[in-house]
């Protein structure tokens, strides 16, 4: 009697299985078959709002021809460009995080399918089960267990939904009007591209990836003697952070345990303009953090708009200033936890500010408001400590920030910090270069890991090589050739498309400052102080080297006819009156 009463609710709880896989199976396949017909009227409408192909914006551009010089024009499809992107953006991520939901979903259906198949040659024949248990007592069991079931299965898709939905861009951002210009419109609320390409906006210049967009640099200089030094000056307080310039301005932030300062200089002269204090900043902590010599309180180089110039600082306090020194907004960022001292730089990306802030307190990518320092996006990054600053890269699907830290190289959308791809090829490094691009390939070089060429369009490794790796200074790629530059003393020229070798040279004195292209030309600057210019070719053919007169750190800022150097107690113009 007793192994019948067993066999009994055995058999009972068989047919409690049949049922909720039954009702897990069904539930699944609605949720599947929801998720595709969205899926599907979601890429009939990114086809149709392709922001490449825009008739609205190319009508505007048609009449631009007409108008060149009309700056309400001008802003209306630089506003209109915008807007299109983040839609097209955010659809990207939708059907992305949505061809994932489907995937589990089939995933689910499967395995409650194969489990029905097993549990129908357990059921029990009717009339045994009849005389095992009453039908009242199954038809309970039954409807409870397809209940929870169904019910597990629509609060795991409505879960997933608000998971992956909350990595898309907000309505708020989505829907936001494009902001008014300040004081009513004279000056548009952010610099055009000609304007960032004319000028040395922040760390390695336009997009941060070490070109200059100038006709014409000096070739040739001597510090010491003064041969080819329009000026030189003293700066105040000491730093790593490099020259930035707008118009007729040079920017510098200088620190150490008496104070925070950003410094203005005048461009033509040398004469300090103004020097703003970086006091007065809520949440700012009261001792300093503990840092490395090599790194200091000032090394994040600067980063300006030409409305507004941005500084950052060890304590994690950003602050930003007018063109005449007044502050117009500062906050802390929470004290950044790292064993050497906080370098990453900010940069500017049309009316924003990006910050890579990773550090052992947690690793985020900060979008920041540049009038007003409010956070627009953050997003949350699983990686470790980094150095490294952002890029911006310019591709034919829009604008994009690429990070650079341990494990990964990773691209986001600037404008909503969505994560758009991430390939592990930096583990176990301690990151402080930053990237390069150029022709289609994210470059990504550090010591103790590897250097890897990255394919946008396929959006994986295309190359990669473990030898003569920079720990400080960032690589460089122009057109066909990628330098590579290390605190040992070594250059190294890479084809860019396949990773070979073309040439090496070694130094006496090891190169912290990144290099710099201008031309058929690299600059790059030793940590005595020497820059060496030599020929972007696949020989190496030295064009000049030109001391400094004292020991630099620090990448050049070049504009046309001038290079602006800093060195541990100066600030140079070298060039053309």
């Amino acid at each position: 009697m007793a192994s019948s009463g067993y066999l009994s609710r055995a058999q009972g709880a068989v047919r409690i299985l049949h049922a909720a896989a039954r009702g897990t199976a069904a539930v699944t396949a609605v949720f599947c078959l929801v998720i595709v017909v969205i899926l599907a009227m979601s890429l009939a409408q990114a086809r149709k709002a392709d922001p490449i192909d825009s008739p609205v914006l190319e009508k505007l551009i048609r009449e631009m021809a007409d108008r060149p010089d009309d700056e309400d024009l001008k802003y209306q499809i630089r506003s209109l460009d915008l807007l299109t992107r983040r839609a097209h953006f955010a659809t990207r991520a939708f059907i992305r995080n949505g061809a994932f939901l489907l995937l589990g979903g089939v995933v689910l259906l499967l395995a409650s399918l194969r489990v029905l198949s097993v549990l129908e040659r357990r059921l029990p024949e009717p009339a045994a089960a009849d005389a095992a248990e009453p039908p009242h007592l199954f038809s309970e069991r039954g409807r409870r267990a397809m209940s929870i079931a169904g019910g597990a299965a629509l609060a795991a898709s409505v879960v997933l939904g608000i998971l992956f939905g909350s990595r898309t861009v907000p309505p708020a951002s989505v829907s936001r009007p494009p902001s008014p210009r300040p004081d009513g419109g004279d000056v548009p609320l952010f610099p055009s591209r000609e304007e960032m390409l004319r000028n040395w906006p922040g760390f390695r210049g336009p997009d941060g990836n070490g070109i200059a967009y100038c006709t014409r640099a000096p070739l040739k200089w001597n510090g010491a003697t003064g041969k080819g030094v329009l000026w030189k000056t003293e700066v105040p307080r000491p730093g790593f952070s490099s020259p930035v310039v707008w118009g007729g301005r040079v920017f510098l932030s200088g620190a150490d345990r008496d104070g925070r300062e950003i410094f203005c200089f005048d461009a033509d002269t040398g004469d300090l303009l103004w020097r703003a204090s970086a006091s007065g900043i809520p949440g700012s902590p009261a001792a300093l953090p503990e840092v490395m010599d090599d790194t200091g309180h000032a090394a994040p180089t600067m980063a300006t708009d030409g409305r507004r110039a941005y500084a950052m600082f060890s304590t994690g306090d950003l602050m930003a200033v007018g063109l005449d020194g007044k502050k117009v907004w500062g906050r802390n960022l929470g004290v950044p936890r790292n064993g050497y001292g906080h370098s990453s730089s900010p940069i500017v990306f049309r009316d924003t500010l990006l910050v890579q802030y990773d550090h052992a307190g947690g690793a985020r990518l900060l979008i920041l408001d540049a009038r007003t320092g409010e956070t627009r996006q953050e997003t949350v990054r699983e990686v470790e400590t980094s150095w490294s600053s952002p890029i911006i890269v310019e591709t034919e699907s829009g604008p994009l920030a690429v990070l650079c830290a341990d494990p990964t190289v990773a691209g986001y959308d600037p404008e909503t910090g969505l994560e758009l791809w991430a390939v592990k090829c930096l583990e176990g490094a301690e990151v402080g270069p930053s990237a390069a691009y150029a022709n289609g390939l994210v470059f990504a070089a550090n010591d103790n890991a590897k250097c890897a060429a990255i394919d946008l369009e396929t959006e994986k490794i295309l190359w990669d090589r473990l030898e003569e790796l920079p720990d400080c200074a960032s690589p460089l790629a122009v057109g066909a050739f990628l330098f590579l530059a290390s605190s040992a003393g070594e250059i190294t020229c890479l084809e860019a498309r396949t990773g070979k070798v073309l040439w090496q040279r070694e130094f006496d004195d090891g190169f912290y400052a990144s290099p710099i292209a201008a031309g058929d030309r690299v600059y790059l600057t030793d940590r005595n102080g020497v820059t060496h210019v030599f020929r972007a070719g696949a020989k190496y053919e030295e064009v000049a080297a030109n001391p400094l007169g004292e020991k630099s750190d620090c990448t050049p800022a070049i504009v046309t006819g001038r290079i602006f150097l800093r060195g541990r107690k100066h600030l140079y113009c070298v060039g053309e009156k």
